[in-house]
């Protein structure tokens, strides 16, 4: 066995199980030779090799990252601001054996320069056995040379020890570390996929690691996209149409969303213009177009967005006839047509809470200025479930005074990438479309709805 194995499993077996080396164990890094804390950041010395960093204050252990992957180190100490790592060296010393009895030093150089093979004396060799395969050194280092729907391409394959299964860490341009795992090896490259919200660049450089990977179904981590835009069409057959007289009609419309948002900068921003929907109906001879749309400014972040912003509610007037009577001969006079809106300015409220491609409810309302009072303009929401890591269940529904309203049960799935840059996402659903013009029938039906949204 040799000496630094030796070293490592003495040390190890000696060692009480700490909460050092159950987190170890728990992130898949292996045994511990030491660790110490500072400033409540533990620094651990790996028996696999090089410094792991670790969160240990929360209900999960958390690797923030490793350090000299390449080199075994066995104590750690704190010296002020500084982190001393004592290193594990082995080293050759030949002794002159011309006198059995008494071994005395002797040149390195000479030793070997003086015989042909050289033989190691043990004790009986066990009998052989298959090598195990050998893992990728940790100091491997690789780089992204093409990334394509998910499938990221790196310079090293089986002559670099990437082999299927093993897990490569990316640092990406923007200061972000990914952990993927390689589910294609070849000669000279190798195939690693990304997960939900991954986004890595052509360029960004790899190297072989023992830690998980990092792609998560329901929480994913990605930036909130630069920017993105897109509708959802929902076209839909009225079922009992009737025009204003009464009479039988054959008669359909369209409910759309639209949308585009953008992030400035590097900032927890978002500024957005939406129309949140608007209906178009035909067949009866009567108008139905009522809609909604709104500009807005959110905080946003992977998890979070709440804004404010303010747009506008229009539809048909919503009329009837008003009978007065003469308060002498109490006889009906002539009707008198009133009309009441529910179009004007409103005033609108955002909120996401969960992740954007990731599990999440969302939720959007507008407050009507109407006259010398505020009313109620519209609401809609939506809650998201992951199933896989390129598909996810959704529902929405919602409704407004203007005489708009919806609600579909659907599934969104990548077309093209994970969530970042470049990405394409296409929604269906089916659900049932209502739309009134406020003076006769409202137009509804089933409706089987598309959407597409684009992130270049």
């Amino acid at each position: 066995m040799p000496v630094s194995a030796l070293l490592a499993s003495v040390i190890v077996a000696q060692a009480p199980a700490s909460p050092v080396s159950r987190a170890t164990e728990e992130l898949g890094l292996g045994p511990v030779l030491d660790s110490v804390v500072h400033q409540g950041v533990t620094y651990a010395a790996l028996g696999r090799g090089g410094i792991a960093v670790l969160k240990l204050d929360g209900t999960a252990p958390q690797l923030v990252r490793r350090v000299e992957e390449g080199r075994r180190f066995v104590r750690l100490v704190v010296v002020g601001q500084s982190l001393l790592a004592i290193e594990q060296r082995e080293e050759a010393h030949a002794f002159s054996l011309a006198t059995p009895e008494q071994p005395r030093p002797d040149s390195l150089a000479s030793a070997l320069g003086a015989a042909r093979d050289l033989t190691v004396v043990t004790q009986t060799p066990p009998p052989p056995q298959a090598p195990p395969p050998q893992a990728a050194p940790s100091s491997t280092r690789v780089t992204v040379t093409a990334v394509n729907d998910g499938d990221v391409t790196l310079s090293g394959g089986n002559t670099a020890g990437l082999r299927e299964d093993t897990r490569v860490r990316i640092r990406t341009q923007d200061s972000r570390e990914v952990v993927l795992r390689v589910v294609e090896s070849r000669e000279d490259t190798a195939i690693a996929r990304l997960g939900r919200g991954e986004n890595v660049r052509v360029g960004d450089t790899a190297v072989v690691t023992d830690a998980p990977a990092t792609a998560r179904l329901f929480f994913p981590e990605p930036g909130v996209p630069r920017l993105r835009y897109g509708f959802h069409a929902r076209p839909f057959l009225a079922l009992d149409a009737k025009t204003r007289r009464g009479n039988s009609a054959r008669a359909g419309g369209l409910l759309l969303d639209a949308f585009i948002a953008w992030r400035p900068g590097d900032l927890p921003l978002v500024l957005s213009a939406q129309f949140d929907p608007v209906g178009f109906g035909l067949g009866t001879g009567l108008r139905h177009t009522p809609g909604s749309a709104y500009v807005a400014a959110a905080y946003s972040t992977a998890f979070l967005e709440v804004g404010l912003g303010a747009g506008g509610q229009f539809g048909q007037k919503e009329c009837a006839p008003r009978y007065t009577y003469d308060p002498i001969t109490y006889e009906p006079l002539e009707p008198e047509t009133v009309c009441d809106s529910n179009a004007g300015p409103t005033f609108q409220q955002v909120l996401r809470l969960g992740a954007l491609d990731g599990f999440h409810i969302a939720w959007n309302s507008a407050i009507l200025s109407r006259d010398n009072q505020f009313r109620f303009g519209s609401g809609r929401g939506e809650v998201q479930v992951p199933l896989t890591p390129s598909l996810s269940l959704f529902g929405a529904g919602g409704g407004s005074a203007s005489g708009w309203g919806f609600g579909e049960l659907g599934v969104r799935s990548f077309l093209k990438g994970t969530g970042g840059s470049g990405t394409t996402v296409l929604s269906a659903s089916l659900g049932i479309v209502s739309l009134s013009d406020g003076t006769g029938e409202a137009l509804t039906g089933p409706s089987i709805a598309i959407g597409i949204e684009r992130r270049p």
